[in-house]
């Protein structure tokens, strides 16, 4: 075989290693031994994965969470019935500030959808007189509650099931039964909206 030859057959023989790289190797079930496992179409019909599960820092299935427990607060009321989604947040996060219009659009877009739910605001900065100041530079900002008191943030982050590292932005949502159903730590963005729909649909 000459030189050009063995170079196309080496080629090959690569080529066949690597067909199988995107894919699982097939599993080889000795006869009589147990089942076979579910072809692909099957694994995946049968999967029902939770939204919540890889989306959120702290989740539980619905109906099963904690009850949601807030500490002391000012200003606007917590609602009390439904679906609530709180948002905790300061006016010195940028990220928390930039966010705010894009929560109060998808609740409005929620609700379109067959989906409610009320958003509730919760700012953990340390004078009401910072906030104010803020809603009067934002005057499109929604109506925002404050926590009151050296220990309620690390109440508030122990209640959400959140160590005391934890940063804000926080989205906590709750369910109709008072539960927490879902609590994630950072920013959302625009990508993650058909996943927080689901989880306020009860999947």
């Amino acid at each position: 075989m000459d030189r050009l030859s063995s170079l196309k057959a080496a080629l090959g023989l690569l080529a066949l290693g690597l067909g199988g790289c995107g894919e699982p190797s097939a599993t080889v079930v000795p006869e009589g031994t147990r089942e076979a496992p579910p072809s692909r179409v099957e694994a995946v019909g049968a999967r029902q994965e939770d939204p919540a599960v890889r989306f959120c820092d702290v989740s539980a299935p619905l109906g099963e969470g904690r009850p949601l427990v807030l500490p002391l607060l000012e200003g606007a009321p917590a609602p009390t019935t439904g679906w609530r989604w709180i948002n905790v947040w300061a006016t010195w996060c940028a990220p928390c500030v930039e966010e705010m219009p894009r929560l109060v659009e998808w609740g409005s877009r929620l609700r379109r959808e067959g989906a409610p739910v009320s958003t509730f605001f919760v700012s953990v900065d340390a004078t009401g007189g910072e906030v104010e100041a803020f809603r009067q530079a934002h005057p499109d900002a929604p109506p925002t509650a404050r926590l009151l008191g050296d220990g309620a943030l690390p109440a508030m982050l122990s209640a959400l099931g959140l160590d005391t590292g934890a940063t804000i932005p926080i989205h906590a949502l709750v369910d109709p039964e008072g539960r927490l159903r879902c609590v994630r730590t950072g920013a959302v963005t625009e990508r993650d909206y058909p996943t927080v729909r689901a989880i306020l649909r009860g999947r």
